[in-house]
């Protein structure tokens, strides 16, 4: 378990330092250096700042590829609003790295428990489960952290859910990413004012006017927020968190899997393609709503663009989302080729998109057809990513902003987590980057000051 921990944060702190150089995390850092100086670092800034201020920088730039992890009970992305918030609390604590670990489990837990009960209906409402759902694991994630007792911790994910929100409708905008820096800085503060003897309603998940009630319009009591008994697994074993092998929405990742295994196996190219037809769950096809992206963050929820990466060059890199690279003429005239279609009969269904196959269909020129079906991503436990796409996803990551040795050194602290004494010893290696990191945000923090 303490492996598969290891894993999500280093996933998740890959896609963070990567996330740096983004416009929308540069507009977080700059914010978050004007709230004053602390003990909390941001990834790729030579200063510290207070532990909210730090969450939710780092929260942002965690989000803002679409490359961080996911996990089926939430329909979302766990590790975003936790980790951020675990390591910029621990760093002011100086908390162990096994500490941490032990924390992040526990808040997948709870998310697990609140998603389990919520979803698919609070989803399908159009919430972000992310910034929703996700706030309150991060709180309780928070208040483990702080060895808070179970009458705090309470209190902790009732502050955290007065300020639980954040909707679908920001997907493709720089507001999707906010909403997970949003949720870090808030569990760090609903912890801290656990921590401190605030307390608000002690019913807050079960009830008409609890979480359940408010959130999803169902009325079931608090027998319904179950958690493992003795010998069952804990949310991060079963049903595990998902890893993305593609900076782009989940929502596609079947398709994407579909279409390379095709690419690879008959070995024909974009020319050869007469026509694409994706059918995925209607929850999924919500998603994904630009036909034709106007700018890289678009891209990252558009199918016709995803797909046509796919088949014209077989793979899908950072690169390939940048503003300037969705306009590249070859996919730009694969993309009318390219029909998503919705599974019919899942627009009515209660059965979780998982349940429901993704069916790809690609007709060649020469006549022939292709075929697949898959309810399975890759990078999810039953179809796990190698040790080698790992640590290679995180030097792409952490490549963008620091040099070769830094790159390595992280991973290697990483790694050693359970055995580190103090997690500063890790974060302070996060503000030692290449200057052009520093640089852009230098001005404005000397404004600020």
């Amino acid at each position: 378990m303490q492996s598969l921990a290891v894993d999500g944060i280093r996933d998740l702190i890959g896609c963070m330092i990567a996330g740096t150089l983004e416009p929308p995390s540069q507009k977080a850092i700059r914010v978050a250096l004007a709230w004053g100086r602390g003990s909390s670092s941001i990834a790729g800034i030579d200063h510290t700042v207070s532990a909210p201020a730090s969450a939710f920088a780092n929260g942002t730039a965690a989000h803002v590829l679409d490359f961080d992890d996911s996990f089926a009970p939430l329909t979302g992305h766990p590790s975003a609003p936790i980790v951020p918030a675990l390591l910029a609390l621990g760093e002011e604590l100086g908390s162990s790295g096994a500490a941490i670990l032990d924390a992040y489990v526990v808040g997948i837990e709870v998310l697990a428990t609140i998603a389990r009960v919520a979803n698919p209906s609070h989803y399908a409402m159009g919430w972000h489960s992310t910034a929703t759902i996700g706030r309150i694991g991060s709180a309780a994630a928070c208040a483990r952290l702080l060895g808070l007792d179970a009458a705090q911790t309470t209190a902790a994910i009732s502050i955290a859910m007065s300020s639980s929100a954040g909707t679908r409708l920001q997907l493709g905008s720089p507001m999707k990413s906010v909403h997970a820096g949003f949720a870090a800085r808030d569990a760090v503060i609903a912890a801290r004012l656990a921590a401190e003897g605030m307390t608000g309603g002690s019913e807050v998940l079960a009830g008409e006017r609890g979480f359940q009630g408010l959130y999803t319009m169902s009325h079931a009591g608090e027998e319904a927020f179950t958690v493992p008994g003795e010998g069952e697994p804990l949310a991060i074993v079963s049903p595990g968190i998902t890893f993305k092998p593609y900076p782009t929405c989940g929502s596609t990742h079947r398709s994407l899997d579909a279409l390379l295994f095709l690419k690879t196996e008959h070995r024909f190219s974009g020319d050869d393609v007469d026509s694409a037809v994706l059918s995925i769950p209607a929850l999924n096809v919500k998603n994904l709503i630009y036909d034709r992206p106007a700018s890289g963050l678009e891209a990252k929820f558009s199918m016709p663009y995803c797909a046509a990466l796919a088949l014209e060059q077989g793979s899908l890199r950072l690169g390939d989302f940048d503003d300037a690279a969705i306009e590249r003429p070859r996919i730009q005239a694969l993309m009318p080729r390219i029909v998503m279609e919705t599974t019919p009969g899942s627009e009515h269904t209660e059965k979780d998109y998982l349940d429901l196959p993704a069916h790809t269909t690609v007709r060649l020129k020469d006549g022939s057809t292709l075929s697949d079906e898959r309810y399975v991503r890759r990078g999810s436990l039953s179809s796990p990513m190698s040790d080698q796409e790992h640590a290679g996803k995180f030097r792409d990551c952490a490549g963008r902003v620091f040099g070769h040795s830094e790159t390595e050194r992280l991973l290697e602290l990483i790694s050693n987590l359970p055995v580190t004494p103090d997690v500063r010893l890790f974060t302070s290696l996060l503000r030692q980057t290449k200057s052009q990191v520093a640089s852009s945000t230098d001005a404005s923090h000397h404004a600020a000051r």
